[in-house]
């Protein structure tokens, strides 16, 4: 394989990263460690700009980085356009729900352990069920972009760099959790930013200026300029679009990251850092689109579409950015690992410890957090490294089932009493349920169902939600 660098220089850019990262959040996160609540919420004392370059850092995952680039590129405008409209929108309008959860559970820890006081304990177990398994998605889908961009620029093994950035993530986040990660998240974001406004002005400017740019709107067929009106934009927004903006708007009803830090983050900066990180975050992906558009625009043909951003750098500048964007990689997708470190820490450390333990220890919970990262480590990595697995279709399975609890859970802050406990339960087990099989099958080609899995998915389980509710509700009445 043609690599534009060596095995050595991969592994150096990994090593220096991680010396880094774990030089930061030494210093940074000293004290950490001694209570639950310092290593889990790191002492309720974020910040506003702590607090969104966090959540900004813990939205910006690999799709953020490469699929915003990938779809640039094979489907235009229109690709682009789907992935990031949710993207910018989702973050702010839950602002105001992180907010309302912190003022109704002031010392909670999760969103779950919340839902055990109001529903029961087998609703909780479902929104840890589903936010573990996303957890290991997410670690799993940035594994599988840091290795594979690490593996097309260094020809080192994918594998091998899968494991070396888990080993480095865990490395700092086993000591002091979520501040640790929130150390990396600053960085993350420092770095990524810089590499987008240094790298993609200079990749327009030496592929040709801006008319390489609009030449590429319609990606590499160039059909996809028009967002919608044509067959081939509603192609794309029933097999892409429609998961992707939905995914995006439930995403943060169905990730433990973000109730985590709607604890961790002083109450009163909890609105401004959710709305904030909105407008810190689209920059990127609208960045590495461009890059996508210039891949088309110039004529490029690219086979992993992945890594597209990641080979439009290789091509259009020196070899030392490239080295950069690696460099810029890892601290994005690393620090990605941690935060998911955390998230399931936060769980296993507080719901599962509370569940499972018969009888309270002293440090009983952080011990339990940390076993909670290294189960998350192995399953990711074995997710990871299944042969043919791609980031889009990783995205998408979770995009969808995340998305299952956002209406459900948005309801019960809006109308308190209009969903029960066996209607809270059996709407979103159901249709989660049927609607992922129904989306998986479209997906794998075996049936043409992939959308209507979206629907039943997202819009099935409140309705049917409700409609379990009041038939409970009516059930009950009759029965007294």
């Amino acid at each position: 394989m043609n690599t534009l660098f060596t095995e050595s220089t991969g592994l150096m850019v990994l090593l220096v990263y991680g010396i880094f990262a774990f030089a930061m959040t030494y210093w940074y996160s000293k004290g950490y460690n001694d209570t639950k609540e310092s290593f889990l919420v790191a002492r309720r004392e974020l910040n506003t700009f702590q607090g969104s370059l966090s959540v900004t850092a813990a939205w910006l995952w690999a799709p953020g980085l490469f699929i915003s680039a990938q779809q640039a590129y094979v489907n235009g405008l229109v690709g682009l356009f789907w992935f990031c409209l949710g993207n910018f929108l989702t973050l702010g309008a839950f602002a105001y729900f992180a907010k309302k959860i912190r003022q109704w559970a002031p010392e909670g820890f999760t969103f779950s352990g919340y839902l055990k006081e109001k529903f029961s304990g087998r609703v909780q177990a479902l929104f840890v069920v589903e936010m573990m398994f996303l957890a290991i998605c997410a670690f799993a889908i940035n594994l599988i972009a840091g290795s594979k961009t690490v593996e097309a620029l260094t020809g080192l093994d994918a594998g091998i760099v899968s494991l070396l950035m888990v080993l480095i993530a865990i490395l700092y986040s086993f000591r002091t959790g979520l501040k640790a990660t929130v150390m990396t998240e600053m960085i993350k974001m420092v770095v990524v930013w810089t590499g987008a406004i240094i790298l993609v002005p200079w990749v327009i400017s030496s592929a040709g200026g801006w008319d390489v740019v609009v030449a590429g709107l319609g990606g590499k067929s160039g059909l996809g300029a028009d967002i919608f009106g044509t067959p081939f934009a509603w192609g794309v927004f029933t097999g892409f679009g429609a998961a992707a903006f939905l995914g995006h708007m439930g995403g943060p009803w169905g990730d433990n990251s973000f109730y985590q830090r709607a604890f961790a983050i002083k109450e009163k900066s909890i609105v401004p850092s959710f709305v904030l990180a909105s407008f810190v975050f689209i920059v990127i992906p609208i960045m590495m689109g461009l890059l996508g558009f210039i891949a088309a625009g110039s004529g490029m043909k690219i086979d992993n579409v992945g890594v597209t951003n990641a080979l439009v750098i290789a091509e259009f500048l020196p070899a030392g950015a490239a080295v950069f964007f690696m460099f810029m990689v890892f601290a994005g997708l690393v620090s990605i690992l941690d935060s998911q470190f955390a998230s399931v820490a936060n769980m296993t450390g507080h719901d599962i410890y509370n569940k499972f333990k018969v009888g309270k220890t002293e440090g009983g919970e952080i011990h339990w957090a940390r076993y909670g990262m290294i189960v998350l480590a192995v399953l990711a990595l074995i997710v990871a490294n299944i042969p043919g697995m791609t980031l889009v279709y990783l995205f998408l399975f979770f995009a969808v089932l995340r998305a299952s609890v956002w209406l459900p859970s948005m309801i019960t802050f809006l109308k308190p009493g209009l969903i029960t406990e066996r209607g809270m339960f059996w709407g979103i087990l159901v249709c989660a349920s049927i609607g992922e099989i129904l989306f998986v099958s479209g997906k794998l080609g075996y049936s043409d169902t992939a959308f209507l899995g979206v629907l039943i998915a997202i819009f099935g389980s409140p309705l049917l939600s409700i409609g379990i509710s009041k038939y409970h509700k009516s059930y009950m009445l009759d029965y007294k």
